[in-house]
């Protein structure tokens, strides 16, 4: 029901998928295939590929259980149609791991966990975070990989294992060929592949296995025969040794007896059905339908009461049931054994087979198993059933848990005209277009829900609360601030006994507007009305949101001190909830980043920017991205690299533009004009800086992003930048009056002064003072510095200052030179600190005249010796002669997030290219 807590991921788990099947007393020994899979306990990936029926999932179910006395733990998965939806495949992976070792797993749990809205990168992010600081050797076993056919989940995985360590190995089992580009493991000696060949039994395991099933001896000719025919294929022994344990006559069986024919399965079906009693042939034919079964379903779908005597005399006679857990609750149909059964079962009447799925599905309904509940649902073609159940998880599904191909899967197979009737539907749909960033189809759908007004199945308006919060989240996700704010506003005014979650995320919608719009005592008091609804119902995702909130405030007000000390709480909360390796944690740590590059902070910069870089492209707010993108970009730009620093910006650029985002796009090429200037490439900004549009005059050229006609008024974001781009490149055109641009630094200052924006404003006086400067007004420029400086030095701003023109720290030395003589002393009165001043210039890379103090805490250095697991795989990838290219295509990385690695690589290491790291690398046995 919407607005009801969800339930745990462990509520929803099926537990008889993270254990392996019970292997029965007498099971056949095969020492060559244990051997074979034992050696393979060294390798990345094992991986298993046969048809059905020759013994995959027995094999690794004795290999789990020969390593357990041994102390090497192994993560059990058995996989099935539901897990090609990624979160959900993703959420029963960290499970697995979890059972394994209860330090594992945890953080990406909690992110699906908490009432959030999830990312599957951060969550595939966190899985590797932790498996990367497991300490001892861990196997991963996937079984029956050929159900799981998405290409997201097939991506992510190949993406985790190509970047785990060595330790860390993974067994998958499957029908069809690994959908996974294996060259590479291949040639390094990380992969053992076995198929069909490695799994046919020879002809003593043969004998050995037909006595076990038939109770029959054969003669060596016999087996020789049934071998042969059956090439090892342990299905078809089975099946044949059940005929041949009811047959009078073997020799005439074998002799007509054709084996490698697939279709043995229907012959012996045949045999094996006939020789049962009628009561438990009905009892195999009515279960079939159902993929896996306990004694209590099927009670109740048969209306009976002895199924438990009816699962042991069918475990008895060796009729292909397997055991799925160690307390012998559930179980299941070999494959093979089950679609003949089904066949078989078509032959009945339909009604009967609707009867028994409609009884599964409100089984599984009552126990709060809805993926299986819809399932049988589809199965019983009950549509409006199926509707039903599908409005009823929708929300949950994507609002709580994210899967959102699982709910559009549901909608592909449901009629339109039952999704039109059902608003709870359509809403769960509209909240999956928004957190996907479909912003079109999320607005359409919206448009569509809020066209219909009030509502007989709306009498409480439930749905209308639900469709105004997912506008405000649309309008804050698609860079529409002010629109977010007004939405935002009037809804926490209209539901004020709204559920706590819903009132939080509105909440910090209304936060994320007031920080665009510099209302900031509007902000905070909104973030503490989220903090209270969050704290209430345990949402440690929107918590997260609103420390960042509270970090971005923090420095558009200017105070990039406090900003820190937003951000080190909230991922001390993020710590202990999500991890910081997380998509919450990520938020907090690219704003961290930009926050320690503004305090000349680099090397923690560095440290906090490869925390949130798999994150960077997931986050909704502009701002999130903008500080990653824009961080990064500076620091390889301070490194020599603008050619890396460039393809940065550009990558942001064109995310941008993918999204609709123009803000972001528009921001990250103003910058891209920026660093040509820096470069002294004045010509080459001047024609980037045309083909933006940024020289055409006012209206285009210093206006924020272009907006839609029915837009409020937006915020002068980016506003700074823009105002420095015109008067630098103005210098470069040797032009000497801009007086065109002093009625807009004029406005912009005023509009600064009224909103409180401190860091601003200390930006814009600074342009101002370089503006009056150049038009020969030394002693009025050196006023407007002081006062520009003065806001700095109480904000923490360094880095801003320094790379906003070159000329200014000529100002700076100025100001120094006409201090009085006794100045920078205990009684030292001037309005700007001379620590300060010098600060700036030792950022800028100019000698300072005295020690400086610190002007603020500083921040903890990074580690600076040690390099992290993916530097570690960029520096041997170098070692066996790769170049960037084939390292980004290796590791599924860009090639400037290549660069970025290999630039930290080089400071750590203290060397200035890659021959000096390799050589370096090796003289310190990191290779």
């Amino acid at each position: 029901m919407p607005g009801s807590p969800p339930p745990s991921t462990a509520a929803l788990l099926i537990e008889s998928k993270l254990v392996p099947p019970q292997l029965e007393a007498r099971l056949l020994a095969r020492p060559r295939l244990s051997t074979l899979l034992q050696a393979g306990l060294t390798r990345r990936l094992v991986s298993l590929t046969a048809p059905a029926g020759y013994g995959k999932t027995t094999a690794l179910a004795q290999l789990v259980a020969q390593l357990e006395p041994l102390g090497a733990p192994s993560a059990w998965l058995s996989l099935d149609a539901e897990d090609n939806d990624p979160l959900h495949f993703m959420r029963y992976l960290a499970a697995a791991l979890q059972r394994a070792d209860a330090s594992l797993g945890r953080a990406a749990l909690a992110q699906m966990d908490s009432g959030t809205m999830v990312s599957l990168d951060a969550v595939v992010a966190s899985l590797l975070h932790e498996l990367i600081g497991h300490p001892r050797r861990l196997l991963v076993v996937l079984d029956d990989f050929h159900l799981v056919q998405a290409d997201d989940v097939h991506r992510k995985l190949e993406w985790l294992m190509s970047h785990l360590p060595a330790h860390i190995g993974f067994v998958i089992a499957s029908r069809r060929q690994l959908p996974f580009a294996l060259a590479q493991m291949r040639l390094r000696g990380e992969l053992l592949e076995l198929d069909t060949a490695h799994f046919s039994l020879g002809l003593d395991e043969t004998a050995d296995f037909v006595d076990r099933v038939s109770g029959s001896v054969l003669d060596r000719a016999q087996l020789q025969t049934l071998h042969e025919r059956t090439e090892g294929w342990i299905a078809g022994l089975q099946l044949a040794s059940l005929a041949l344990r009811e047959s009078h006559d073997k020799g005439a069986f074998l002799a007509a007896f054709s084996g490698t024919d697939r279709d043995i399965t229907d012959y012996l079906g045949e045999q094996v059905l006939s020789s049962l009693r009628p009561e438990l042939r009905e009892f195999l034919l009515d279960t079939a339908p159902l993929n896996r079964f306990c004694a209590e379903l099927c009670d109740e779908v048969l209306e009976r009461n002895d199924s438990r005597a009816m699962l042991a005399e069918v475990q008895a006679r060796q009729l292909f049931l397997s055991e799925l857990d160690r307390s012998r609750t559930w179980f299941r149909y070999h494959h093979l054994f089950a679609d003949y059964l089904r066949e078989r079962g078509r032959e009945r009447a339909a009604a009967h087979l609707q009867r028994i799925c409609l009884r599964a599905s409100a089984w599984f309904d009552r126990r709060r198993l809805p993926h299986e509940a819809v399932r049988y649902a589809f199965e019983a073609q009950d549509l409006e059933r199926a509707a039903d159940l599908v409005a009823a998880f929708s929300a949950e599904l994507v609002q709580y848990r994210g899967e959102h191909a699982t709910l559009l899967a549901w909608l592909a197979r449901l009629p339109q005209a039952l999704v039109q009737a059902r608003p709870h539907i359509r809403t769960g749909h509209a909240w999956s277009l928004v957190l996907t960033r479909r912003h079109a189809e999320a607005d359409a759908e919206l448009r569509a829900l809020e066209s219909l007004g009030a509502d007989a199945q709306d009498d409480d308006g439930a749905v209308r609360c639900v469709v105004e919060m997912i506008r405000c989240v649309y309008y804050a996700l698609s860079d529409q601030p002010l629109r977010a704010k007004a939405a935002g506003e009037a809804w926490l005014h209209h539901w004020p006994q709204a559920e706590a979650f819903r009132t939080g995320v509105v909440a910090n919608v209304v936060a994320a507007g007031c920080c665009a719009t510099d209302e900031f005592e509007a902000g905070m008091r909104a973030l503490a009305i989220a903090r209270r609804a969050f704290e209430e119902c345990g949402a440690h995702y929107g918590l997260a949101w609103a420390s960042a909130l509270a970090t971005l405030i923090a420095m558009r007000r200017g105070d990039f001190v406090q900003a820190l000390e937003h951000a080190r709480q909230g991922m001390a909360t993020v710590e202990a909830s999500l991890g910081v390796a997380s998509y919450a944690g990520s938020m907090l740590t690219l704003l961290a980043a930009e926050v320690c590059y503004e305090l000349n902070e680099l090397g923690q910069a560095r440290h906090y920017l490869d925390l949130g870089l798999p994150f960077i492209d997931e986050h909704g707010l502009v701002e999130m991205s903008t500080a990653g993108y824009l961080t990064r970009a500076r620091l390889l730009r301070l490194a020599g690299d603008t050619a890396g620093a460039d393809a940065c910006l550009l990558e942001g650029e064109s995310l941008g533009h993918r999204l609709r985002l123009p803000r972001l796009a528009r921001i990250l090429a103003a910058e891209r004009c920026a660093l040509r200037l820096a470069i002294g490439a004045g010509t080459d900004a001047q024609r980037l800086a045309r083909s933006y549009g940024f020289m055409e005059g006012e209206a285009s050229g210093l206006g924020p992003a272009p907006r839609r006609a029915d837009d409020p008024e937006p915020p002068a974001e980016g506003s700074v930048d823009l105002l420095r781009l015109r008067l630098r490149l103005a210098r470069a055109q040797g032009a000497q009056g801009t007086d065109g641009l002093a009625p807009l630094l004029a406005d912009a200052v005023r509009r600064a002064q009224r909103q409180g924006h401190q860091a601003q404003l200390a930006r814009l006086l600074a342009l101002r003072a370089l503006h009056q400067h150049r038009g020969l007004d030394r002693a009025q420029a050196l006023r407007t510095l002081q006062e520009a400086l003065a806001l700095g030095a109480r904000g923490g701003l360094l880095r801003s200052l320094v790379d906003l023109d070159p000329q200014l720290m000529d100002l700076v030395d100025a100001l120094i030179a006409a201090r009085p003589a006794r100045a920078g002393g205990p009684s030292d009165t001037q309005p700007v600190p001379l620590a300060y001043l010098q600060q700036l210039l030792q950022a800028a890379g100019r000698a300072a005249t005295a020690a400086v103090p610190a002007a603020h805490p500083k921040a903890d250095s990074a580690p600076a010796v040690e390099l992290t697991e993916r530097e570690l795989k960029v520096l041997r990838l170098l070692q066996a002669g790769l170049g960037n290219r084939e390292v980004a295509q290796s590791l599924f990385l860009s090639e400037a997030t290549v660069k970025w690695h290999l630039h930290n690589i080089f400071a750590k290491l203290g060397v200035k290219n890659r021959t000096g790291a390799l050589a370096r690398a090796q003289q310190i046995s990191l290779l």
